[in-house]
């Protein structure tokens, strides 16, 4: 089944310009609480004004550009900009430091890097490296850029370039459109690498996932470097004709309002934003919302669950995903039964399995590997860039091995247990650490937990809890391991705990763990 035939993302824009012309497609609005707004045809105008500046720029098909930005409409410009005229988009980690993008910069070979005043001190000094690929730096500023052989003002040149296409690539939608690295919360990242076709199937496929239509109001407050702005939020939304609106940054205080201001009614949430929605003073309006589906990512107890929606009077569509299956490919499906706390099943184009460690699928109810099945480039990503072992081992006879531990109930409904990287191996148990962390969590003084597996000398693991406290609270070591004996198995109880401020985490609100063990100022019992 192709339903994408030919259609690669340059002949998408055309075609909504074409068929939507004066509809909003984009409402941006600021930290600041600015607001920029755009037709369908006005930011197909704005796309091949980009298209143009990096075509004038010498950048051709195949080459890669990085974007390093906070969320804004110019990454939307860059993004499709660059692929009509077939180059790569590489987004980097708008929270990434010095290091880090320097390393994603050479391992990717990017020309040029797109970036804001914010992040520029950052390229000022890798520029003056002699060993960067870079060789021009593009500013997004709201002043005028003393520009140079090496720095570009991206606003004052892009302005000047025609709102027609100039140059016309020939393009292919098996073309790769973007190299997104991996969120690497336990190893370096990977480059991920994905083409037009998988930027357009997943348009279609969550449009379809949750039900979408050209009078839908999409808001998202997810980095569009993540996937999940982008194949979750952004593709379906354009895909459709709906209205993109796009938060710059999460305010806990500002996101309800923002919900009810912009009529929402679809939007994306992950267990933080939850948290902290939950924690700000109830609204006599907060329920006069449209929103008719909430996507969720992640694990959250049922109690936080079951609290949410009494609260906001709101539904949840649960999906599971990551950055190489391009979207949500097991989840909720239209029109059909969610059965909390089961992921859902497969959507069209999809197989699942569930393995042992030798590959033999396994029955009912038994825990193992999860298993998935598409098409390479075109339902799941490509490869891994420059990566040939690495993707001969995720991907072996025809199935992708995701690494995820999983279950399968008769109904065909499946049941996401942890990351192979996060459970715990304690005296011949496997202990999922999402489990635990999903009980502590329901602890009126516990606001955020991590757990971790930490060398034990007899029983290979034991068990380390990391908590931040909701403020002004206190929590002995007592009354901590006393809820733990009352609530699960003394095999899972943890061995220590560890109070913190905060947790180190990514873009997508997952836990860096590799982070938790490094030298810190903890209020430690």
């Amino acid at each position: 089944m192709d339903l994408i035939g030919g259609q690669n993302l340059r002949q998408m824009w055309d075609d909504l310009a074409e068929v939507y012309g004066s509809k909003t497609a984009l409402i941006f609005e600021s930290s600041a609480g600015e607001i920029r707004q755009f037709s369908y045809h006005s930011l197909n105008e704005e796309i091949n004004r980009t298209a143009n500046l990096f075509h004038s720029l010498g950048i051709a098909k195949g080459d890669k550009v990085a974007l390093h930005l906070d969320n804004c409409p110019e990454f939307l410009f860059c993004w499709f900009g660059l692929a009509k005229i077939g180059a790569i988009m590489v987004p980097i980690n708008a929270r990434f430091l010095a290091d880090e993008s320097r390393w994603l910069i050479q391992n990717c070979e990017a020309k040029m890097v797109v970036t804001s005043s914010l992040f520029y001190p950052v390229y000022q000094h890798i520029m003056c490296e002699n060993s960067t690929s870079l060789q021009r730096v593009l500013l997004i500023s709201a002043d005028r850029v003393s520009e140079s052989q090496t720095l570009i003002d991206f606003t004052a040149q892009q302005r000047q370039q025609p709102a027609r296409l100039i140059h016309i690539e020939p393009l292919s939608v098996d073309d790769t459109a973007e190299i997104l690295f991996t969120s690497g919360t336990t190893s370096r990242p990977k480059g991920v690498v994905i083409t037009h076709y998988n930027l357009r199937f997943a348009g279609y496929y969550t449009a379809w996932q949750c039900a979408l239509r050209a009078d839908d109001v999409y808001l998202t407050v997810m980095p569009a470097f993540h996937i999940d702005c982008q194949c979750t939020a952004a593709m379906p939304t354009f895909s459709t004709g709906a209205t993109f609106v796009l938060l710059e940054k999460y305010s806990a205080r500002a996101f309800w309002r923002q919900i009810l201001k912009y009529q929402a009614t679809v939007t994306e949430c992950i267990p933080m934003m939850i948290r902290t929605l939950m924690a700000q003073p109830h609204h006599p309006e907060e329920r006069q919302h449209r929103l008719r589906e909430v996507l969720f990512y992640l694990n959250l107890s049922v109690e936080e669950k079951d609290a949410f929606i009494a609260r906001f009077g709101v539904r949840l569509l649960t999906s599971y995903g990551m950055t190489e299956t391009i979207v949500g490919l097991i989840g909720d499906r239209p029109g059909d039964i969610r059965r909390w706390p089961s992921i859902g099943r497969p959507g069209f184009g999809y197989q699942a399995e569930i393995r042992d460690d030798s590959g033999n699928p396994l029955p009912v109810g038994q825990i193992g590997e999860l298993c998935v099945k598409g098409e390479p480039g075109k339902t799941l990503f490509k490869e891994y860039y420059n990566q040939p072992e690495t993707t001969a081992r995720a991907w072996r006879n025809g199935w992708l091995h995701t690494g995820d531990c999983a279950w399968q109930d008769e109904d065909g409904f499946l049941y996401f247990v942890d990351r192979s990287s996060n459970m715990v191996k304690r005296g011949g148990e496997n202990i999922s650490c999402s489990e635990i962390e999903n009980i502590l969590s329901s602890h009126p003084k516990i606001l955020d937990v991590a757990i971790i597996g930490i060398p034990d000398p007899i029983r290979d693991q034991a068990i380390k809890a990391f908590i931040v406290l909701h403020e002004g609270e206190q929590l002995s070591e007592r009354e901590f391991f006393l809820f733990c004996e009352t609530r699960m198995a003394k095999f899972k109880v943890p061995s220590c705990m560890e109070i913190r401020h905060d947790l180190p985490r990514n873009c997508s609100g997952k836990v860096i763990k590799k982070h938790l063990l490094c030298p810190t100022t903890p209020e430690t019992l």
